[in-house]
Protein backbone atom coordinates (compact mmCIF):
# COMPACT_ATOMS: atom_id res chain seq x y z
CA UNK A 1 0.00 0.00 0.00
CA UNK A 2 1.09 4.06 -0.77
CA UNK A 3 4.73 2.83 -1.97
CA UNK A 4 7.34 5.81 -2.04
CA UNK A 5 11.01 5.25 -3.81
CA UNK A 6 13.87 6.09 -2.00
CA UNK A 7 16.26 8.68 -3.39
CA UNK A 8 18.53 5.13 -4.81
CA UNK A 9 15.93 4.48 -7.06
CA UNK A 10 16.53 0.60 -6.32
CA UNK A 11 14.83 0.48 -2.66
CA UNK A 12 10.98 1.64 -1.76
CA UNK A 13 8.66 2.07 1.49
CA UNK A 14 5.82 0.39 1.46
CA UNK A 15 2.67 0.19 4.35
CA UNK A 16 1.05 -3.25 4.86
CA UNK A 17 -2.42 -3.66 6.22
CA UNK A 18 -3.21 -6.74 8.90
CA UNK A 19 -6.44 -8.17 8.41
CA UNK A 20 -8.61 -7.23 11.43
CA UNK A 21 -6.11 -4.15 11.94
CA UNK A 22 -6.79 -0.83 11.41
CA UNK A 23 -3.16 0.79 11.90
CA UNK A 24 -0.46 -0.32 9.38
CA UNK A 25 3.25 -1.81 9.40
CA UNK A 26 5.87 0.43 7.30
CA UNK A 27 8.41 -1.62 5.72
CA UNK A 28 11.31 -1.60 2.97
CA UNK A 29 11.42 -3.50 -0.32
CA UNK A 30 13.98 -3.58 -2.74
CA UNK A 31 13.84 -3.94 -7.13
CA UNK A 32 16.54 -6.14 -6.56
CA UNK A 33 15.80 -8.64 -3.68
CA UNK A 34 12.49 -10.33 -2.26
CA UNK A 35 13.03 -9.66 1.12
CA UNK A 36 12.11 -6.80 3.28
CA UNK A 37 13.00 -4.32 6.10
CA UNK A 38 10.83 -4.20 9.02
CA UNK A 39 10.67 -0.04 9.66
CA UNK A 40 7.90 0.75 12.14
CA UNK A 41 5.16 -1.22 13.71
CA UNK A 42 2.16 1.36 14.43
CA UNK A 43 1.92 3.49 11.41
CA UNK A 44 0.18 4.44 8.26
CA UNK A 45 2.67 5.29 5.37
CA UNK A 46 2.45 8.82 3.84
CA UNK A 47 5.35 9.39 2.25
CA UNK A 48 9.21 9.96 2.14
CA UNK A 49 10.63 13.55 2.12
CA UNK A 50 14.54 15.02 1.20
CA UNK A 51 17.04 15.04 2.29
CA UNK A 52 15.57 12.50 4.99
CA UNK A 53 12.30 12.63 7.17
CA UNK A 54 9.93 9.46 7.05
CA UNK A 55 6.22 11.07 7.38
CA UNK A 56 3.26 8.96 8.60
CA UNK A 57 0.08 8.92 10.20
CA UNK A 58 -0.59 7.58 13.67
CA UNK A 59 -3.71 8.24 15.91
CA UNK A 60 -4.96 10.51 13.29
CA UNK A 61 -1.97 12.84 13.53
CA UNK A 62 0.82 13.14 11.28
CA UNK A 63 4.07 12.46 12.53
CA UNK A 64 7.50 12.85 10.95
CA UNK A 65 10.79 10.99 12.29
CA UNK A 66 14.25 11.11 10.58
CA UNK A 67 14.99 8.34 8.11
CA UNK A 68 18.50 7.38 7.02
CA UNK A 69 17.62 6.02 2.99
CA UNK A 70 21.28 4.43 3.16
CA UNK A 71 21.11 2.22 6.13
CA UNK A 72 17.34 2.19 5.80
CA UNK A 73 16.99 2.68 10.04
CA UNK A 74 15.13 5.58 11.54
CA UNK A 75 16.51 7.92 13.94
CA UNK A 76 15.55 10.05 17.22
CA UNK A 77 11.98 10.53 18.30
CA UNK A 78 8.89 10.98 15.88
CA UNK A 79 7.88 14.60 16.32
CA UNK A 80 4.01 15.66 15.39
CA UNK A 81 3.17 17.87 13.03
CA UNK A 82 -0.32 17.78 13.67
CA UNK A 83 -2.93 16.97 15.87
CA UNK A 84 -4.78 14.05 16.37
CA UNK A 85 -7.74 13.87 13.57
CA UNK A 86 -9.93 11.47 11.69
CA UNK A 87 -8.68 8.62 9.42
CA UNK A 88 -5.84 10.45 6.99
CA UNK A 89 -2.89 9.79 4.55
CA UNK A 90 -3.78 12.61 2.23
CA UNK A 91 -0.25 14.14 2.56
CA UNK A 92 1.77 16.05 -0.40
CA UNK A 93 5.19 17.86 0.63
CA UNK A 94 7.89 19.76 -2.03
CA UNK A 95 11.44 19.66 -1.72
CA UNK A 96 11.48 23.57 -0.84
CA UNK A 97 9.60 22.65 2.43
CA UNK A 98 6.13 23.41 1.64
CA UNK A 99 3.28 20.76 2.81
CA UNK A 100 -0.10 20.22 2.17
CA UNK A 101 -2.14 17.78 4.50
CA UNK A 102 -6.22 17.49 4.82
CA UNK A 103 -7.20 16.45 7.85
CA UNK A 104 -9.88 13.38 7.59
CA UNK A 105 -10.19 12.61 4.00
CA UNK A 106 -13.22 10.17 4.97
CA UNK A 107 -16.78 11.69 4.18
CA UNK A 108 -20.18 10.95 5.89
CA UNK A 109 -22.36 9.97 3.55
CA UNK A 110 -26.15 8.22 3.74
CA UNK A 111 -28.57 6.80 1.54
CA UNK A 112 -31.25 8.49 0.41
CA UNK A 113 -33.95 8.60 -2.06
CA UNK A 114 -34.21 11.35 -4.29
CA UNK A 115 -37.01 12.22 -7.63
CA UNK A 116 -36.24 12.88 -11.24
CA UNK A 117 -36.03 16.27 -10.37
CA UNK A 118 -33.22 15.77 -7.59
CA UNK A 119 -35.65 16.56 -4.55
CA UNK A 120 -34.42 14.29 -1.62
CA UNK A 121 -36.85 12.19 -0.03
CA UNK A 122 -36.50 10.37 3.29
CA UNK A 123 -33.12 9.02 4.69
CA UNK A 124 -32.55 5.14 4.96
CA UNK A 125 -30.40 4.74 8.16
CA UNK A 126 -27.48 6.69 9.75
CA UNK A 127 -24.73 8.55 8.15
CA UNK A 128 -21.36 7.03 7.94
CA UNK A 129 -17.59 7.62 7.16
CA UNK A 130 -16.18 6.28 4.17
CA UNK A 131 -13.97 7.07 1.46
CA UNK A 132 -16.08 5.65 -1.24
CA UNK A 133 -19.38 4.54 -1.34
CA UNK A 134 -20.63 0.78 -1.15
CA UNK A 135 -22.61 -1.27 -3.69
CA UNK A 136 -26.34 -1.37 -3.77
CA UNK A 137 -29.03 -2.98 -5.36
CA UNK A 138 -32.68 -2.95 -4.59
CA UNK A 139 -34.58 -6.75 -4.02
CA UNK A 140 -36.76 -7.17 -7.33
CA UNK A 141 -39.98 -6.29 -5.61
CA UNK A 142 -38.40 -2.99 -4.44
CA UNK A 143 -38.61 -3.68 -0.62
CA UNK A 144 -35.52 -4.46 0.25
CA UNK A 145 -32.03 -3.52 -0.81
CA UNK A 146 -28.55 -5.24 -0.39
CA UNK A 147 -25.34 -3.57 0.29
CA UNK A 148 -22.00 -3.68 1.64
CA UNK A 149 -20.60 -2.15 5.12
CA UNK A 150 -17.05 -1.53 6.62
CA UNK A 151 -16.93 -2.36 10.12
CA UNK A 152 -15.33 1.02 11.15
CA UNK A 153 -13.35 -1.22 14.50
CA UNK A 154 -12.29 -4.38 12.64
CA UNK A 155 -12.65 -3.12 9.28
CA UNK A 156 -14.25 -6.35 7.94
CA UNK A 157 -16.79 -5.79 5.16
CA UNK A 158 -20.06 -7.82 5.93
CA UNK A 159 -23.48 -8.04 3.25
CA UNK A 160 -26.28 -6.33 5.22
CA UNK A 161 -30.08 -6.40 3.76
CA UNK A 162 -32.04 -3.45 4.22
CA UNK A 163 -35.70 -3.06 5.22
CA UNK A 164 -36.75 -0.18 3.21
CA UNK A 165 -40.39 0.23 5.34
CA UNK A 166 -38.97 -0.19 8.41
CA UNK A 167 -35.37 1.66 7.69
CA UNK A 168 -34.10 -1.56 9.01
CA UNK A 169 -30.41 -3.12 8.41
CA UNK A 170 -29.77 -7.05 9.26
CA UNK A 171 -26.63 -8.76 8.87
CA UNK A 172 -26.44 -11.22 6.18
CA UNK A 173 -22.82 -12.08 6.35
CA UNK A 174 -20.55 -12.00 9.75
CA UNK A 175 -17.20 -13.87 8.92
CA UNK A 176 -14.36 -11.93 9.06
CA UNK A 177 -13.39 -10.63 5.49
CA UNK A 178 -14.11 -8.59 2.60
CA UNK A 179 -17.57 -9.37 1.05
CA UNK A 180 -18.78 -7.17 -1.79
CA UNK A 181 -20.92 -6.61 -4.33
CA UNK A 182 -24.21 -8.61 -3.25
CA UNK A 183 -26.57 -8.95 -6.25
CA UNK A 184 -30.15 -10.65 -5.66
CA UNK A 185 -31.48 -13.83 -7.87
CA UNK A 186 -34.35 -12.99 -10.03
CA UNK A 187 -37.18 -14.11 -7.30
CA UNK A 188 -35.38 -12.34 -4.69
CA UNK A 189 -34.94 -15.15 -2.64
CA UNK A 190 -31.30 -16.14 -2.56
CA UNK A 191 -28.33 -13.61 -2.89
CA UNK A 192 -24.68 -13.99 -4.00
CA UNK A 193 -21.35 -11.99 -3.30
CA UNK A 194 -17.76 -12.43 -3.41
CA UNK A 195 -16.57 -13.30 -0.12
CA UNK A 196 -13.04 -14.50 1.59
CA UNK A 197 -13.89 -17.82 3.67
CA UNK A 198 -10.54 -18.49 5.33
CA UNK A 199 -7.87 -19.35 1.83
CA UNK A 200 -11.18 -20.01 -0.25
CA UNK A 201 -12.23 -16.64 -2.09
CA UNK A 202 -15.13 -17.07 -3.85
CA UNK A 203 -18.16 -16.41 -5.27
CA UNK A 204 -20.51 -17.11 -2.54
CA UNK A 205 -24.41 -17.87 -2.57
CA UNK A 206 -26.97 -17.26 0.25
CA UNK A 207 -30.53 -18.34 0.62
CA UNK A 208 -32.50 -15.55 2.61
CA UNK A 209 -35.15 -17.41 3.65
CA UNK A 210 -34.19 -20.71 5.20
CA UNK A 211 -30.51 -18.66 6.64
CA UNK A 212 -28.80 -21.81 5.43
CA UNK A 213 -25.02 -22.08 5.45
CA UNK A 214 -23.28 -20.65 2.28
CA UNK A 215 -22.39 -22.32 -1.01
CA UNK A 216 -19.78 -21.64 -2.73
CA UNK A 217 -20.56 -21.28 -6.48
CA UNK A 218 -16.97 -20.82 -7.57
CA UNK A 219 -13.36 -20.14 -6.57
CA UNK A 220 -11.42 -16.92 -7.47
CA UNK A 221 -11.64 -13.55 -7.47
CA UNK A 222 -15.02 -12.88 -9.55
CA UNK A 223 -17.05 -10.12 -8.23
CA UNK A 224 -20.97 -10.54 -9.29
CA UNK A 225 -22.70 -7.66 -10.95
CA UNK A 226 -25.81 -8.61 -12.30
CA UNK A 227 -28.22 -12.21 -12.23
CA UNK A 228 -29.89 -12.79 -15.20
CA UNK A 229 -33.76 -12.03 -15.45
CA UNK A 230 -34.28 -15.22 -16.52
CA UNK A 231 -32.27 -16.95 -14.12
CA UNK A 232 -29.53 -18.37 -16.29
CA UNK A 233 -26.39 -16.54 -16.21
CA UNK A 234 -24.54 -14.24 -13.55
CA UNK A 235 -22.67 -11.66 -14.67
CA UNK A 236 -19.12 -11.61 -13.63
CA UNK A 237 -15.44 -8.92 -13.03
CA UNK A 238 -12.13 -10.39 -12.74
CA UNK A 239 -9.18 -8.27 -12.83
CA UNK A 240 -6.47 -9.51 -14.49
CA UNK A 241 -2.38 -8.10 -14.49
CA UNK A 242 -2.75 -8.06 -18.54
CA UNK A 243 -6.06 -7.05 -19.25
CA UNK A 244 -7.22 -5.28 -16.10
CA UNK A 245 -10.63 -5.35 -15.13
CA UNK A 246 -12.60 -7.84 -17.65
CA UNK A 247 -16.34 -9.43 -17.55
CA UNK A 248 -17.15 -12.71 -17.62
CA UNK A 249 -20.33 -15.06 -17.69
CA UNK A 250 -21.03 -17.86 -15.45
CA UNK A 251 -24.15 -19.95 -16.96
CA UNK A 252 -26.23 -21.72 -14.13
CA UNK A 253 -26.42 -24.81 -16.39
CA UNK A 254 -24.32 -27.19 -18.01
CA UNK A 255 -21.08 -27.51 -16.72
CA UNK A 256 -21.10 -24.33 -14.98
CA UNK A 257 -17.79 -22.51 -16.10
CA UNK A 258 -17.11 -18.76 -16.48
CA UNK A 259 -16.08 -17.94 -20.03
CA UNK A 260 -14.61 -14.16 -20.71
CA UNK A 261 -17.13 -11.90 -22.64
CA UNK A 262 -14.56 -8.62 -22.76
CA UNK A 263 -11.28 -9.44 -22.05
CA UNK A 264 -9.33 -6.16 -23.88
CA UNK A 265 -6.68 -4.67 -22.65
CA UNK A 266 -8.97 -1.90 -21.95
CA UNK A 267 -10.92 -1.90 -18.45
CA UNK A 268 -14.41 -3.00 -18.58
CA UNK A 269 -16.41 -3.32 -15.86
CA UNK A 270 -19.96 -2.77 -14.03
CA UNK A 271 -21.91 -5.09 -16.63
CA UNK A 272 -25.97 -4.90 -16.28
CA UNK A 273 -28.33 -6.85 -18.01
CA UNK A 274 -31.43 -4.69 -19.47
CA UNK A 275 -34.40 -6.48 -18.42
CA UNK A 276 -35.53 -8.35 -21.75
CA UNK A 277 -31.73 -9.40 -21.36
CA UNK A 278 -31.54 -8.41 -25.08
CA UNK A 279 -28.90 -5.80 -23.98
CA UNK A 280 -25.44 -6.01 -22.11
CA UNK A 281 -24.64 -2.55 -20.75
CA UNK A 282 -21.52 -1.61 -19.40
CA UNK A 283 -18.11 0.86 -18.49
CA UNK A 284 -15.11 1.11 -20.30
CA UNK A 285 -12.10 3.52 -21.54
CA UNK A 286 -11.02 2.41 -24.73
CA UNK A 287 -11.71 6.13 -25.84
CA UNK A 288 -9.69 7.74 -23.36
CA UNK A 289 -12.34 8.47 -20.86
CA UNK A 290 -15.07 5.99 -18.99
CA UNK A 291 -17.88 6.01 -21.04
CA UNK A 292 -21.13 3.81 -20.93
CA UNK A 293 -21.64 1.24 -24.22
CA UNK A 294 -24.17 -1.42 -24.38
CA UNK A 295 -24.05 -4.57 -27.16
CA UNK A 296 -26.63 -7.64 -28.05
CA UNK A 297 -26.65 -10.49 -25.58
CA UNK A 298 -27.42 -13.27 -26.90
CA UNK A 299 -29.09 -17.00 -25.53
CA UNK A 300 -26.48 -19.07 -25.39
CA UNK A 301 -24.34 -16.07 -23.23
CA UNK A 302 -22.33 -14.69 -26.09
CA UNK A 303 -21.82 -11.19 -26.97
CA UNK A 304 -22.92 -10.56 -30.43
CA UNK A 305 -23.77 -7.51 -32.79
CA UNK A 306 -21.62 -4.41 -32.54
CA UNK A 307 -21.61 -1.59 -29.11
CA UNK A 308 -23.28 1.37 -28.93
CA UNK A 309 -21.52 4.26 -26.93
CA UNK A 310 -24.35 5.65 -25.10
CA UNK A 311 -22.33 8.49 -22.64
CA UNK A 312 -21.51 11.73 -24.92
CA UNK A 313 -18.85 12.84 -22.41
CA UNK A 314 -17.80 11.06 -19.92
CA UNK A 315 -20.16 7.58 -17.84
CA UNK A 316 -20.36 4.90 -15.22
CA UNK A 317 -22.83 2.46 -12.95
CA UNK A 318 -25.09 2.12 -15.70
CA UNK A 319 -28.51 0.82 -14.54
CA UNK A 320 -31.24 -0.58 -16.12
CA UNK A 321 -35.24 0.76 -15.18
CA UNK A 322 -37.40 -2.67 -14.51
CA UNK A 323 -39.44 -1.15 -16.87
CA UNK A 324 -36.91 -1.65 -19.89
CA UNK A 325 -37.70 2.12 -20.93
CA UNK A 326 -34.67 3.72 -19.77
CA UNK A 327 -31.24 3.34 -19.24
CA UNK A 328 -29.17 5.75 -16.45
CA UNK A 329 -25.59 6.75 -15.65
CA UNK A 330 -23.44 9.35 -13.67
CA UNK A 331 -21.75 11.43 -15.87
CA UNK A 332 -18.18 12.51 -15.32
CA UNK A 333 -19.70 15.86 -13.52
CA UNK A 334 -21.81 13.76 -11.15
CA UNK A 335 -25.05 14.22 -13.06
CA UNK A 336 -27.81 11.72 -12.83
CA UNK A 337 -28.09 10.97 -16.71
CA UNK A 338 -31.93 8.88 -18.06
CA UNK A 339 -31.68 7.31 -21.73
CA UNK A 340 -34.86 6.54 -23.37
CA UNK A 341 -35.31 3.29 -25.04
CA UNK A 342 -37.14 2.34 -28.47
CA UNK A 343 -37.28 -1.02 -29.50
CA UNK A 344 -33.48 -1.20 -30.22
CA UNK A 345 -32.64 2.36 -30.50
CA UNK A 346 -31.00 4.39 -27.57
CA UNK A 347 -31.89 8.10 -27.28
CA UNK A 348 -29.48 10.77 -26.78
CA UNK A 349 -28.78 11.11 -22.97
CA UNK A 350 -31.06 13.75 -20.86
CA UNK A 351 -29.54 15.44 -17.63
CA UNK A 352 -31.89 15.17 -14.50
CA UNK A 353 -30.22 16.47 -11.80
CA UNK A 354 -26.66 16.18 -9.85
CA UNK A 355 -25.86 13.73 -7.28
CA UNK A 356 -23.50 14.08 -4.32
CA UNK A 357 -21.62 10.43 -4.54
CA UNK A 358 -18.51 9.70 -3.73
CA UNK A 359 -15.96 8.81 -5.88
CA UNK A 360 -15.85 5.45 -7.16
CA UNK A 361 -13.62 4.60 -10.15
CA UNK A 362 -11.87 1.98 -8.48
CA UNK A 363 -14.77 0.59 -7.02
CA UNK A 364 -16.57 -2.38 -9.30
CA UNK A 365 -20.32 -2.21 -7.44
CA UNK A 366 -22.92 0.44 -8.83
CA UNK A 367 -23.54 2.36 -5.57
CA UNK A 368 -27.36 3.28 -6.44
CA UNK A 369 -30.19 1.74 -7.93
CA UNK A 370 -33.54 3.02 -9.03
CA UNK A 371 -36.97 1.81 -8.62
CA UNK A 372 -39.02 -0.33 -11.45
CA UNK A 373 -41.10 2.73 -12.70
CA UNK A 374 -38.01 4.84 -13.23
CA UNK A 375 -39.40 7.70 -11.15
CA UNK A 376 -37.33 7.20 -7.89
CA UNK A 377 -33.09 6.96 -7.01
CA UNK A 378 -31.58 5.23 -3.90
CA UNK A 379 -28.25 6.23 -3.48
CA UNK A 380 -25.19 7.13 -1.41
CA UNK A 381 -25.75 10.78 -1.15
CA UNK A 382 -22.43 12.85 0.53
CA UNK A 383 -23.42 14.78 3.89
CA UNK A 384 -21.39 18.14 4.87
CA UNK A 385 -18.82 19.90 3.34
CA UNK A 386 -15.10 18.11 3.23
CA UNK A 387 -12.48 18.75 5.73
CA UNK A 388 -9.80 21.82 4.80
CA UNK A 389 -6.74 21.58 3.33
CA UNK A 390 -4.18 22.97 4.90
CA UNK A 391 -0.39 24.11 3.94
CA UNK A 392 2.25 24.08 6.32
CA UNK A 393 5.36 26.61 4.86
CA UNK A 394 8.84 25.61 6.04
CA UNK A 395 7.57 22.45 7.38
CA UNK A 396 10.88 20.95 8.60
CA UNK A 397 11.69 24.38 11.47
CA UNK A 398 9.75 23.24 13.80
CA UNK A 399 11.83 19.99 14.10
CA UNK A 400 14.75 21.57 14.41
CA UNK A 401 13.74 23.09 17.89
Amino acid sequence: ISPHFLPDGRHFLYAVGDRGLIQQRIVVGSLDSKEVKHILGDGTLAGYAPPGWLLFVRSGALLAQSFDAKKLELQGEAVPLTKPNNNNNRVSVSENGVLIWQGDTEREFQLAWFDRAGKQGETIGLPVKSRSGFALRLSPDGKRALTNRVDPQTLNRDIWVIDLARNLFTRLTTDPGNDQTPTWSPNGSQAVFYASRGDVLGLYQKDLNSGAVEELLLKGIYLPLDWSPDGRFIILSQTSPKSRRDIWALPLFGDRQPSPLLNSEFDEYRPQFSPDMRWLVYVSDESGSYEVYVQPFTADGKLGGSKQRISTNGGNQPRFSRNGQELFYIAADGMMMAVKINGTTFESPKPLFKTRMLPSLIQSGIEYDVTADGQRFLIGTQVGEPSPVSVILNWTEGLKK
